[in-house]
This record gives C-alpha cells, sequence and structure tokens, in this order.
C-alpha cells in the first residue's frame, strides 16, 4: 500500500513537472514571437510614418514547388528578412515578385546566381531554382525583392495547412482545452480517492 501511495506520487510529481516544463516552453515561445512581433510591428509604423515603402522587416512563407529541392522542400517554411537591395550576393536565397510571364505577378524563393548593373546605378538579379534545369527568363529588380532566407522550418506547411482548414482550426482550439479538462478531471479523481481511503482508514 505505501509503496502504491509512493508510486503515484512519484507519478504526480513528474505529470507536474512534465506539464509546467510544457507551460514554461509555450509561455517562452509566445514571449519571443510577441517580441520579434512587436519589433516589426514597431518598424512597420516608423516607415509608414516616414512615408518609407519598404517590405516588413520579416516575413514568412509556405513552399508550394519543388524548384528549390533539395535545398527547400514542398511544405517547407521560410522566414526572411528584408535587405537593400545592393547588398544581395550571388548565392543568396531570395523571395521576390516575378516579372516571368509564365509566373508574373507570383511570389517566388530562388537563388541568385548572377547580378548586373542598371543604367540607375541598382542591381538587377538573375535567379533559378536549385532543382530547375535552366534559370529564370526575367531578371528581378531590387524593388520586387521581399527578402532574404534566413531560415527554413521543415514540413510546418502541413501544420499550416491543417490549421487552416475549419476541422483543423477546432481541432486546434479543442484539442488543448479536452486536455486541460483531462488533467483537472484526473487531479479530482485523485483527491477523492485519497480523502476516500483516508476515511477508510479512520
Amino acid at each position: 500500500m505505501a509503496r502504491s501511495k509512493l508510486n503515484e506520487k512519484k507519478a504526480g510529481y513528474y505529470t507536474k513537472l512534465f506539464l509546467r516544463s510544457c507551460l514554461v516552453a509555450v509561455f517562452v515561445i509566445l514571449l519571443s514571437l510577441f517580441g520579434i512581433m512587436a519589433v516589426c510591428f514597431c518598424d512597420s509604423l516608423y516607415n509608414e510614418s516616414k512615408g518609407n515603402d519598404k517590405n516588413p522587416l520579416l516575413n514568412a512563407y509556405v513552399i508550394v514547388t519543388e524548384s528549390m529541392v533539395p535545398t527547400i522542400k514542398v511544405n517547407d517554411a521560410i522566414v526572411v528578412s528584408r535587405v537593400k537591395n545592393n547588398s544581395v550576393k550571388i548565392g543568396d536565397v531570395i523571395t521576390f515578385s516575378s516579372s516571368d510571364k509564365y509566373f508574373n505577378g507570383l511570389t517566388i524563393t530562388h537563388r541568385v546566381i548572377g547580378k548586373e548593373l542598371n543604367e540607375s546605378g541598382n542591381y538587377t538579379y538573375r535567379t533559378k531554382g536549385d532543382n530547375n534545369i535552366v534559370a529564370d527568363t526575367a531578371l528581378v529588380n531590387g524593388n520586387k525583392i521581399h527578402g532574404k532566407v534566413l531560415f527554413k522550418i521543415p514540413k510546418i506547411g502541413y501544420i499550416y495547412n491543417f490549421i487552416s482548414s475549419p476541422n483543423g482550426f477546432i481541432f486546434s482550439i479543442v484539442l488543448p482545452v479536452l486536455l486541460v479538462i483531462g488533467y483537472e478531471c484526473f487531479r479530482i479523481y485523485r483527491v477523492i480517492k485519497q480523502r476516500y481511503h483516508e476515511v477508510e482508514i479512520l
């Protein structure tokens, strides 16, 4: 009986420790995201007040084609940072609005394989997908670049697509609520069981 109680206490201790660790991790992630969003928001407000037509400081996209395989795969998410036109280098992976006749207006993420100085003193860039045989037909102007890829988050697109769906959105809300309710019910059950056991002993 004593060993059973000890095991129950250990299980309760480790369960609480695990849940607290999860809560701390979620809090740190949310706090970090809030800080990043606050910086980006302040940057947008500043540029708006100054009349500067600049891209967001940071932005994120989900890859939907295989043009950058194996570097970036379908359903990988990428985070891009704003860059100055002339600071882009050959070898950088950039996200831009394409003026190619086949992809006109679409947002593309490809690698810079060449750069040319135009008459205005700014560079235009030749791009190519790592998985494509030929380079893109149209050069990319600096004002069409949304940013340079900082890093990727593999397969996060699956989660994004799932959460974006009506069923996924409901599931992502209902499941955490059910977990919390289930945990609280388990705690109440343990307290009632312990008190009932104490009454039996008396």
